[in-house]
């Protein structure tokens, strides 16, 4: 491991702690604004390495780092608290401050990321790209065989002249009709002719599927795109430009949980903090302003997440605040628990699927790159 990737491995821990400790500030301040009682503000889980107190609140960095918590009076259904306290638990207010609490974690890493690229946006401006006919990069292989590309010899720098006859010119247009050429054309030779240092070279390679349940042909290399220069949009337009971001973020995120319900290439997909964290190593060495975008996204993506409707995240949480005003009294302890043991569950369920896309994509090395590549 290189000194940089320990830089970037570092830095991205210290992206991740900022980002907890506000999603936790969150819960907390709107906690007290409500009245409640909070015991314990912890950045990662387990038994706190480091710890101490201020007022009434336990502040610490547990063992294991996975998320945080703020620990709120009375929280739970069969939780023991001294009846000078009861007056301040969580259960004994309104649904309304309850819902508060609980949403603003969420609510606070949302802003953030709205921020972060109104900021791009506003003093940096927001970057376009043009594709190119030439190669970016080859994948030389996958699952330890070797890519169509990788085997007629295809290398970064040379320029796709035509596929099938099909002329690979620049921009969008061009470039889709080349990956449908190669896509449509599984375990079928398709004529490539491309040009390296100013000679016509012609390859028959066949496409494959790379990428499992994807069903779509594909070479393994990926084109070269450029950067256009980009100007700042000023206070107005970064303002807009930011927020339309944002909303994209949310479509496209909305459009996903409905492709991970009934598309096997989408559950590929999805990665963990550790895939995250791959993909931030090389991130990070793309400049200060693929930092900013990575961390506005990291920021979207845990507010989102913490909003999925099952316990413990913050949308389960909401979710049986609403069912106990709807129901006029709070749940069982026997079905609280039972929901909570039902949503671990899962949890654990998911982050272990999750987790083999993780050593997939880091096996694979550029596998993140193969997702949208001929």
């Amino acid at each position: 491991m290189s000194f940089d990737s320990v830089l970037d491995i570092g830095l991205f821990i210290l992206i991740l702690i900022v980002l907890v400790i506000v999603h936790e500030l969150g819960h907390m301040l709107v906690a007290k604004w409500s009245g409640m009682k909070v015991e314990r503000f912890s950045v990662f889980m387990g038994r706190p390495l480091v710890s101490f107190t201020r007022g009434e609140t336990e502040y610490g960095f547990g063992w294991l780092p996975l998320g945080g918590y703020v620990k709120i009076t009375g929280m739970t259904p069969d939780e023991e608290i001294d009846p000078a306290d009861e007056p301040r638990a969580y259960y004994r207010a309104s649904t309304g401050k309850r819902i508060a609490t609980i949403f603003a974690g969420p609510a606070v890493n949302l802003v953030i990321a709205l921020l972060t690229f109104v900021a791009i946006a506003m003093f940096i401006g927001f970057p376009t790209f043009t594709t190119t006919s030439t190669v970016g990069s080859v994948i030389e292989t996958v699952d330890d065989r070797p890519t169509p590309a990788a085997q007629f010899g295809l290398a970064p720098g040379d320029r796709l002249v035509a596929i099938n006859g099909v002329p690979a010119e620049g921009g969008a247009a061009g470039i889709e009709a080349i990956r449908s050429e190669i896509e449509d054309n599984i375990g079928t030779p398709i004529e490539v002719v491309y040009q390296r240092e100013g000679e016509t070279l012609t390859a028959m390679p066949t496409p494959e599927v790379l990428q499992p349940g994807s069903g779509r042909g594909q070479l393994g290399f990926s084109f070269l795109r450029e950067q256009d220069p980009s100007d700042p949009a000023g206070f107005t337009q970064g303002i807009a430009d930011g927020s339309e971001f944002t909303w994209f973020l949310t479509e496209q995120y909305g459009a996903l949980f409905k492709e991970l319900v009934v598309s096997e290439e989408a559950r590929e997909s999805v990665n963990s903090v550790v895939g995250a964290g791959a993909v931030f190593d090389v991130v990070a060495d793309n400049g200060l302003l693929d930092i900013l975008f990575f961390f506005g996204a990291i920021s979207f993506a845990l507010g989102i997440f913490n909003l999925i409707p099952i316990l413990p995240l913050d949308g389960g949480h909401i979710v049986i605040a609403l069912v106990e005003r709807i129901k006029g009294s709070p749940l069982a302890s026997r079905t609280y628990q039972g929901i909570a043991l039902s949503g671990v569950f899962v949890i654990i369920i998911v982050f272990l699927y999750v987790l083999q896309n993780d050593i997939a994509l880091i096996r694979g090395g550029d596998l993140a790159e193969r997702l949208g590549n001929p």
